[in-house]
């Protein structure tokens, strides 16, 4: 497999050196004009591989082989913002047997992985047994429009996975409940911003406060003192907020120093909100199916119109709870009428002994060596979409994930078997 496994490599480059953080929109596409590239990139690359594409209006793009029933996998090829404090290129770079890169892991890496195993085996004489499509979205990581134009425009396939996970497959996913609220800014409080995504664990979150604080001990807090305001900026590290508990949440860290310094609605605010168990907001809970509940505090910012305090909330709630039953608490325990769900996705489940979970699992465990069962995991894929389907990769059982966080990055070797090991997957699945 050398040879087309370095045509993946070569391939999945092109594609991550196009920035597809999503943008303004433009006449080729609603999500800005990297996504768009990136589409089209996709495109032509099937095309070489003899597949019919479809570019729908920048929304996303579909790629067949095949007749009969419709089999899907299901990406994105849309990344999340990238800081500038990289030790590589955010845009591809390869060293030390490493892959950087923006997208290498989330998920272009994967999708061209699984495009390339297609095109491996249509080279070799195999032939699809069913009608195979691949679905390139556009806006996975900022609210899944993609898949909703989708289904307005075309039937999704029953059957299928998404290779925007973890290995070696994953037959349960959480729900997922995003909460915007607006709550009265606290007193002193004249500006407030912090985060960029609410499915990341913020990173740096800064305040303007009237009159002057005094000095912290925390190396992560650093205060300036200007005009009689202070000025406190908070650092944390990022992660993914389905796995909060990986990160260190800066907004965390800033209202613990205001909580210290100033107390009383301070104080609420972060008895509240700073729990990744939900557990201040009274939606502490878990089940045996899929584990405890998350809670992340995404984005926090100050809106000058209506001197509130804006907070968008990240919760993956476990999978014998409703979406209305979270809200239900939230709405007692955050005491505000001014919220709204922002985004919801309902939870995935599919027993262990369902046959597209134990061939995927067969495939895994038959390149590996190893022995292991279905997992349950807190981020939402695209297979919440299907009505049969799992996440299947690309992370490695104790491999250390830096999706979502800088210098996100995979080495050769394990590129190299996340390939083979979809190749032989599809191979056993789809082709005769």
């Amino acid at each position: 497999m050398k040879d087309y496994f370095e045509q993946t490599v070569e391939k999945t480059m092109r594609l991550i050196a196009i920035d597809s953080v999503q943008s303004a929109p433009c006449p080729s596409s609603p999500f800005g004009e990297g996504v768009a590239k990136c589409l089209d990139f996709v495109c032509e690359t099937a095309k070489e591989m003899g597949m019919s594409v479809n570019n729908e209006k920048g929304y996303y793009c579909t790629c067949d082989i095949g007749e009969g029933e419709t089999f899907g996998i299901l990406g994105h090829i849309d990344v999340v913002p990238y800081d500038d404090d990289w030790s590589a290129n955010p845009l591809g770079e390869i060293r030390d047997n490493t892959i950087f890169g923006r997208g290498i892991l989330d998920d272009k890496g994967p999708m061209m992985c699984c495009l390339h195993a297609v095109g491996q085996l249509l080279e070799e004489g195999y032939r699809p047994n069913c009608k195979i499509r691949f679905i390139f979205g556009g806006n996975e990581e900022s609210g899944w429009q993609c898949i909703e134009h989708y289904n307005q425009t075309d039937i999704m396939p029953a059957r299928g996975f998404s290779p925007d996970g973890d290995f070696p497959v994953i037959n349960c996913e959480k729900g997922l409940v995003g909460y915007e609220i607006f709550i009265d800014a606290p007193s002193r409080l004249i500006s407030l911003n912090g985060g960029s995504r609410v499915n990341i664990v913020m990173a740096k979150c800064s305040c303007e406060i009237d009159g002057v604080l005094g000095e912290s001990k925390n190396k992560d807090i650093k205060i300036q003192i200007k005009d009689g305001r202070t000025y406190v900026t908070a650092y944390g590290k990022p992660a993914h907020a389905s796995t909060p508990d990986k990160g260190d949440n800066a907004f965390w860290k800033l209202l613990e120093y205001l909580s210290d310094e100033l107390g009383g609605e301070y104080t609420i605010l972060r008895d509240m909100l700073c729990h990744n168990d939900g557990s201040g907001a009274n939606v502490k809970l878990s089940d045996e199916k899929s584990g405890a509940l998350t809670f992340n505090v995404g984005v926090a910012d100050t809106n000058t119109k209506s001197g509130k305090l804006r907070l968008l909330i990240d919760i993956r709630h476990p999978v014998t709870y409703t979406k209305e039953e979270i809200l239900e608490r939230l709405k007692k325990s955050l005491n505000t009428q001014d919220a709204r769900v922002r985004n919801f996705h309902d939870p995935l489940y599919l027993e262990k002994d369902n046959p597209l979970v134990q061939k995927l699992l067969a495939a895994y465990n038959g390149i590996t060596g190893e022995n292991l069962s279905p997992i349950t995991i807190g981020g939402g894929t695209y297979a919440r979409a299907l009505k049969c389907g799992v996440a299947f990769g690309p992370l490695f059982p104790g491999m250390e994930s830096t999706i979502h966080q800088k210098d996100e990055r995979v080495s050769i070797e394990d590129f190299r078997k996340m390939y083979e090991i979809y190749y032989h997957a599809i191979k056993k699945l789809l082709f005769t």
